[in-house]
């Protein structure tokens, strides 16, 4: 057998290794129109996410159990609390559009501080390429229609 050379060239493309699929949450940002992809979705409280509590609190009771023994399964109280409060503040910043700076949250809360942040956004990324931000026009508003409704059947 001599040695030979094999050019990567000529390797078959194929691979044993199985894609995973991978079951993203995705939507489409309201801002911008393109398609997001998050790694979860955004409520709380599916089976998986229930699972990493009761086993979390599982675990706790077992090391805590000469001092709580069977008191240590309330702990799961306290434990869903803090992973709801964290897997909602994960969440606030994952769902803030990056290119258009659109925040949903914000915008359920109150429609206007969601429109200012989006200008604010679009401020900053004026700011960094060096351009100016175009104002918007005073006095250029929506007026009452030109001509009066006709009233008929009147005097």
């Amino acid at each position: 057998m001599g040695s030979e050379n094999i050019s990567l060239d000529k390797l078959p493309l194929k691979t044993i290794w199985k894609q995973i699929e991978r079951k993203d949450f995705h939507f489409y940002c309201p801002g911008c129109k393109k398609e997001r992809r998050i790694f979860s979705p955004p409520k709380v409280g599916t089976v998986r996410h229930i699972l990493q509590v009761v086993a979390t609190t599982a675990f706790f009771t077992l090391i805590t159990w000469p001092l709580l023994t069977w008191k240590g399964v309330v702990a799961f109280v306290p434990f869903w609390a803090i992973f709801e409060a964290f897997y909602r503040m994960r969440m606030r910043a994952v769902l803030v559009c990056n290119d258009c700076g659109f925040d949903p949250i914000l915008y359920l809360v109150d429609s206007k501080k969601a429109a200012q942040a989006v200008e604010l956004h679009w401020r900053k990324k004026f700011e960094q390429k060096g351009w100016t931000y175009p104002e918007k026009k005073q006095g250029l508003t929506k007026s009452s229609p030109s001509h009066k409704p006709v009233i008929h059947g009147g005097k």
